[in-house]
């Protein structure tokens, strides 16, 4: 047999071959088990260098060598068996095909045949690779092409672009070196200027260059090119108009890789005239889409609905189209879809398919509606947040082409959606351009309903005027549907404003008109609206058979946000009114509910599972509120966010821990910026306290006048939490009669609410006030009164309770008597609560006995002098009573204001003008 001249040798290259370590051990293994493999990807992905460098690799390996045959010049499909001969050195004969030479030649030699650039010639290359493949038994050919050849026994692999950068966490400065593409693009920088560095701004505009060229070889050359005279912030701009942008200055390339333009135009360049106009319409997708996306909006004049799948398959051989695995999904690389949309420009059909791909994506967005009645909605919704970039596109178009209505339409249908992706900033800002511009009235509805919502946590303000021009819009038209939703998202906002007893009023009516035109949702969320606005004015009781008739109403239609809405009213006013163990139980439903449907439901179940753990005395409060905050600080929700901060404070304040103040008041500092004063009730009331117990009754006296609920005004359960700082900063300025008549004031109002939490913290207040009154009996009755409810309730103590309580209870023992004491305190936890709050009323204006002066001392107060006249420091004094030193502070301040003293110097003074053995 004549020998096999030596095949050509491979293409040298001039640059470094970067990355590609997975897809090289991938073409390696499979031409070890296929004879042939064919590298299939768009034009500039780099299957040429990836072929050459799987031959480079294998040259050591074939004893016949690598043969490397460039097919790109080729017209004549007729002369690729001639190339192939040319480029292994041989011949033709006389009478016999090339073909027939070609398999007679290589016989059972072992050689690696490289096929380049099959596409436009994929038929003769795929005729060839079949006989050499049969004939040739030891014969194995890699070819690169945009589509496969379609021989039996072909392998295919799929070669896409370089692995993107993914940025790490602060101090890791590889971040971008690791990622193939961010490689590629220094190293070809590097070329371009020979004093290319990268800092951290450029390592960012370097990755965003990656991602927008999708990692293709071709185009970050190209654009990596560009260093020499172009910073690469400026680059990443200018890639808007990338095909001006990427121009190759290199004289020598082919023509395909001169310009990225020209690698996409060559690729068009071979399709057929409907596969040419599929692809154009493909361009108006911006996320991908489906199949059944691509048959609504792609369908239509030269294109039948039923053609749609045979031509998409075609794209997707050749390249253009990415077929996403296991996702029923396609794409096109975003340099694609660029040249695609500009050439449905040229078409003139632009505005009809982006009407379809609007009327599709709607038509997708209300297909959601009924689920969002299940717990199935975070499921469904998965398709269409696929989508999120088409909505997006769909809702553009809809602006730009002054199809306001439909746009509109979309935005109501989106509502859901978005606020569970917690898109609401955005969500608002289209609201907004809608509202600008005319609508009809049931779409302005819809806009208005959206932007009520999406504020409602970030400009509680503008949610409620919102929500009353919908009401408007709703009484004019006579649609009660309308007038329902507005009345629905006004009561909520006034609820958190000053008017939550309008709000009750509001809630009302929107339930029962939306009984009468059978919208369940709307029930729900009136009533949950009403609920909320009962817990602010106080009324726990009530506001529970609300909640509990809203879980009744969400649970008939199997709604579960709805349910989880509905359980987060009952589990706090469950809490509220003492029941501890049930709070938990809904906290901890209302978590698991939402966990799939909303974050902002989550964190609310979170805060509220805090609070009842903290009632309970239990572990865990503090995780639970700080799980809350993360989580609403991760979607940026201006208004959980502070309402969590000032809970935590209130957790911290409860367990006695640092920081308490000073996060209750950066908490409550916002709410009241948000316009939400109901809710900064309770916390102004605990502020004063907290500024008591650090002995600062001025700044006590400043929270207690910026509180939305404010004497002199009637007693109601809403002032309950104020009544009870107003009684403690009277205590604390020696005004001891005041303080008991606000104390059992206090305990009016809140059992008129059945806050049976507060009811029980009052009537410990009131029994301490009727101990510095000398009324130590009634005292004690009233404190076996109050500790059998929290056995009852198991509302345990917390530390500034225990601290506060200890010395009154040494003093009541002390001027009973033990055997006295325990039988008061017996009494008192033999009778009824209501009859407990009427004998702690009865005695509101009956107290009398020194309320100045040495003789107004209680024991404790004159151990207090006695230590400080000794000159004994606060933290010693604390330490010899077993009292906080905060509670020491509190003792000094009533005995200053008794005995008419400014401070300890004149305390000790006035002690041994009283007593000469002190001096």
């Amino acid at each position: 047999m004549t020998p096999l001249p030596a095949p050509s040798g491979l293409p040298s290259e001039l640059t470094s071959f970067v990355g590609r370590e997975a897809d090289l051990a991938l073409v390696s293994s499979r031409l070890a088990e296929y004879r042939l493999v064919t590298l299939v990807g768009p034009g500039g992905c780099g299957k040429t260098r990836l072929g050459v460098e799987v031959g480079r690799q294998a040259l050591t390996a074939r004893p016949g060598g690598v043969c490397f045959v460039d097919l790109s010049g080729l017209s004549d499909p007729d002369l690729v068996p001639s190339a192939v001969l040319s480029a292994l050195g041989l011949r033709g004969a006389p009478g016999r095909g090339p073909v027939e030479v070609l398999v007679s030649q290589l016989g059972d030699r072992e050689v690696l045949v490289l096929l380049d650039n099959c596409e436009h010639v994929v038929g003769a290359c795929a005729a060839l690779a079949d006989a050499v493949v049969r004939g040739c038994p030891r014969a194995r050919l890699l070819a690169t092409s945009r589509e496969r050849l379609g021989v039996p026994g072909e392998a295919v692999v799929a070669v896409g672009g370089l692995e993107l950068p993914v940025e790490a966490r602060d101090g890791d400065a590889g971040w971008l070196e690791r990622s193939e593409a961010g490689r590629l693009f220094i190293d070809r920088a590097r070329m371009a200027r020979a004093d290319f560095t990268v800092d951290g701004t450029g390592a960012l505009a370097i990755a965003r260059v990656c991602e927008r060229l999708d990692g293709i070889p071709l185009a970050l050359e190209l654009a990596a090119a560009r260093v020499a005279i172009m910073s690469v912030g400026a680059i990443a701009e200018a890639l808007s108009d990338r095909f001006r942008l990427l121009v190759a200055r290199d004289r020598t390339s082919p023509p395909r890789h001169k310009t990225l333009l020209g690698s996409i135009e060559w690729s068009c360049g071979l399709l057929g005239g409907d596969e040419r106009l599929l692809f154009h319409r493909l361009s108006v997708f911006a996320s991908g889409f489906t199949l059944a996306a691509a048959e609504a909006v792609c369908a239509g004049g030269e294109i039948e609905r039923e053609e749609v799948l045979e031509l998409l398959t075609s794209l997707v051989d050749k390249s253009l189209v990415q077929a996403l695995p296991g996702a029923d999904r396609f794409r096109l690389h975003e340099t694609m879809r660029a040249y695609a949309g500009t050439a449905l420009e040229t078409d003139g059909v632009t505005a009809a398919v982006r009407d379809r791909h609007l009327d599709y994506f709607t038509d997708l967005a209300k297909a959601l509606g009924p689920e969002t009645w299940t717990r199935e909605f975070y499921a469904a919704s998965a398709a269409l947040r696929q989508d999120l970039d088409n909505v997006r596109a769909a809702l553009d178009w809809s602006m730009e082409s002054k199809k306001f209505d439909a746009g509109a339409g979309l935005m109501g249908a989106l509502e859901t959606f978005f606020h569970l992706l917690g898109l609401h900033s955005e969500a608002w800002a289209r609201a907004e351009g809608f509202l600008a511009v005319a609508l009809e009235p049931s779409r302005r509805a819809d806009v208005l309903n959206c932007g009520a919502s999406f504020l409602f946590h970030r400009s509680p303000s503008l949610s409620l005027r919102l929500g009353s021009e919908l009401v408007a819009l709703g009484r004019s038209t006579g649609e009660a549907s309308t007038l329902a939703r507005g009345l629905v998202r006004v009561a909520a906002g006034q609820a958190r404003s000053s008017e939550p007893q309008v709000a009750v009023q509001t809630a009302t009516e929107a339930v029962r008109l939306a009984r009468e035109t059978g919208q369940q949702d709307l029930v729900v969320m009136g009533l949950w609206a009403k609920g909320w606005s009962l817990i602010f004015l106080g009324r726990p009781v009530e506001a529970l058979m609300v909640g509990e008739e809203a879980l009744r109403a969400a649970q008939d239609v199997g709604w579960a946000w709805g349910e989880a809405q509905a359980r987060s009213v009952t589990s706090w006013a469950a809490r509220c009114s003492g029941r501890l163990v049930r709070a938990l139980e809904d906290a901890e439903s209302v978590v698991q509910l939402s966990a799939e449907l909303d974050p902002e439901l989550v964190a609310g179940g979170e805060a509220s599972r805090a609070l009842a753990l903290l009632c309970l005395g239990r572990d865990g409060a503090l995780d639970a509120v700080s799980r809350a905050r993360s989580i609403v600080e991760g979607i940026m929700d201006p208004y959980a966010i502070a309402n969590y901060e000032g809970q935590e404070g209130f957790i911290r304040a409860s367990l006695g821990l640092e920081g308490a103040y000073e996060i209750l008041l950066a908490g409550t500092a916002k709410l009241e910026s948000l316009q939400c004063p109901a809710l900064c009730v309770s916390k102004r009331a605990l502020l004063a306290e907290l500024a008591l117990r650090r002995g600062d009754v001025h700044a006590a006296r400043c929270h207690l006048n910026a509180s939305a609920w404010r004497l002199p005004r009637e007693a109601d359960p809403a002032g309950a939490p104020i009544l009870r700082a107003e009684a403690r900063l009277a205590r604390a300025e020696a005004q001891l009669r005041r303080a008991h008549a606000l104390a059992c004031d206090g305990l009016k109002a809140a059992f008129q609410g059945g806050a049976l939490l507060l009811v029980v913290e009052l009537l410990e207040l009131v029994a301490i006030t009727c101990a510095d009154l000398g009324r130590h009996a009634e005292a004690a009755r009233l404190l076996g009164t109050a500790e059998l409810q929290r056995e009852v309730t198991g509302y345990a103590r917390w530390a500034p309770g225990r601290d506060e309580l200890a010395p009154v209870i040494v003093d009541v023992k002390g001027a009973l008597g033990q055997e006295q004491f325990e039988q008061a305190w017996s009494e008192g936890g033999a009778v009824e609560l209501g009859e407990a709050v009427a004998y702690a009323r009865r005695g509101r204006a009956k107290h009398s006995g020194a309320v100045a002066g040495w003789d107004s001392l209680t024991p404790t107060e004159r151990r207090v002098v006695d230590l400080v006249a000794n000159r004994l420091t606060n933290a010693e004094i604390a330490q010899q009573l077993f009292v906080s030193t905060a509670t020491v502070k509190s003792h000094l301040t009533r005995v200053f204001a008794k005995l008419g003293v400014p401070g300890r110097r004149e305390l000790a003074a006035l002690v041994a003008s009283q007593d000469p053995d002190r001096r």
